[in-house]
């Protein structure tokens, strides 16, 4: 157990150093296998790749996808190797540095998963019996579908594994949300890279150029709606922050909760909407202490029992708070039951076990986790492994004791 720990953490301390030499190698060959001949049809794929990959579509709370495995799988069809790696890679790497401002090691890491992703493509594509270049006919259609299938596993897989490397998500849980969210766009996506190469037949660069713009439209409404809730997520982790402001021992506790609390979700294996709903319901948590006066928050000696009873008194008016705004109105009761013990002696329904939902149980311990590994006015702050003691010897008390268990499995990423 503790071997696999260790390759762990050195996966982790080393998978950006691994992506980005993958793509220098993808590079290497690139340069080496290209012709000067397919260069003019590269560069007029060029700009329909960019405008592909440019339509990023943000799925809360992890993940995206781009319109980039079209022009892969119509780049297999019409061109032969390496034109299927060349366009995508280039474009990945224009878009991330040019438009989306990423640095260059960011660039290079998504070309390398894209870079595997598309050797899986041509390899089960040509092992198949298919030939790149070789256009559209009933011949190339098997072939077709088992490397378009191949190359979205391979995708799907990758994007987890390094989900679970650098963040800790844990791997299962990821590759079913990934696949869920994905699945029909993947399929989507050969299907019309399949109508674009009969259409590019027919009609010529033109016609494709045209069609990829109208796909990008149809698309770009997805692409509001996912910076949108960017922008969601930006302001209520502006409205936590002010909360936490009231307190310097507080700052940025509700955002490391929310953190702890993803992490924690994902482990136990719960969706990403689950997750979602999570994330949002442990940003706000804290909401309601905003009417609260920062004297008695501040408070260093014992608070008087009415004090205790205001302070209590946040988790329903931060509930109340949410539940008054649609897109918040979801993770209301988590917040509302975000002090809940397990045994029943929380606040403020006193409600037992499997009663308290499975996000309010996650947030509990996040929060505990977080004020025992940060500095308060009575105390200085515990290391990460005695907090998980502690918070083990509550369990079955006032922590869920799966969720504590959780929390040892992703300890070292917290």
């Amino acid at each position: 157990m503790t071997g696999s720990l260790n390759i762990l953490r050195l996966a982790r301390r080393y998978y950006n150093s691994v992506l980005v030499a993958v793509a220098v190698i993808f590079a290497a060959v690139i340069v080496r296998t290209t012709s000067l001949g397919q260069v003019p049809e590269l560069i007029k794929l060029l700009p329909l790749a960019a405008l592909a990959e440019w339509l990023y579509v943000r799925l809360e709370p992890t993940g995206a996808f781009t319109l980039t495995p079209m022009i892969a799988f119509f780049a297999l069809l019409l061109y032969e190797f390496p034109a299927v790696l060349v366009v995508p890679l280039a474009a990945i790497v224009i878009v991330h540095v040019a438009i989306r401002r990423f640095p260059w090691q960011e660039a290079l890491q998504a070309a390398a998963v894209e870079g595997i992703c598309l050797l899986a493509l041509w390899g089960v594509f040509r092992l198949a019996g298919g030939w790149s270049g070789a256009g559209i006919d009933m011949a190339q259609a098997l072939p077709f579908a088992a490397a378009a299938l191949v190359y979205s596993l391979v995708k799907l897989v990758l994007g987890a594994a390094v989900l679970h490397v650098s963040r800790g998500v844990a791997f299962a849980a990821m590759w079913r949300s990934l696949l869920r969210q994905n699945v029909v766009h993947y399929a989507v996506m050969g299907t019309i890279a399949l109508g674009l190469a009969l259409l590019y037949r027919e009609v010529g660069y033109f016609g494709l150029a045209m069609a990829t713009v109208a796909l990008v439209e149809t698309y770009y409404p997805r692409k509001l709606l996912g910076d949108q809730k960017g922008v969601l997520f930006t302001g209520l982790r502006m409205i936590a922050a002010a909360v936490d402001a009231k307190d310097a021992y507080t700052y940025r506790h509700s955002q490391n909760v929310a953190t702890y609390a993803v992490r924690l979700a994902r482990a136990v294996g719960l969706t990403e909407d689950d997750v979602e709903r999570i994330r949002i319901a442990a940003l706000l948590h804290d909401i309601g202490k905003i009417g609260i006066s920062g004297r008695i928050i501040r408070k260093p000696d014992r608070l008087t029992r009415e004090e205790i009873a205001l302070i209590q008194s946040h988790s329903s008016i931060s509930a109340d708070i949410m539940a008054s705004i649609q897109v918040l109105k979801e993770s209301a009761d988590l917040v509302r039951h975000s002090h809940e013990h397990y045994d029943g002696s929380g606040y403020p329904d006193g409600m037992v076990g499997e009663a308290i939902p499975i996000g309010s149980r996650i947030i509990l311990v996040a929060d505990a986790f977080d004020a025992l590994t940060t500095d308060r006015p009575y105390r200085r702050a515990r290391p990460k492994e005695v907090t998980h003691q502690i918070l083990l010897a509550g369990a079955g008390k006032q922590f869920d004791p799966r969720v504590v268990q959780a929390l040892g499995r992703i300890l070292d990423v917290v």
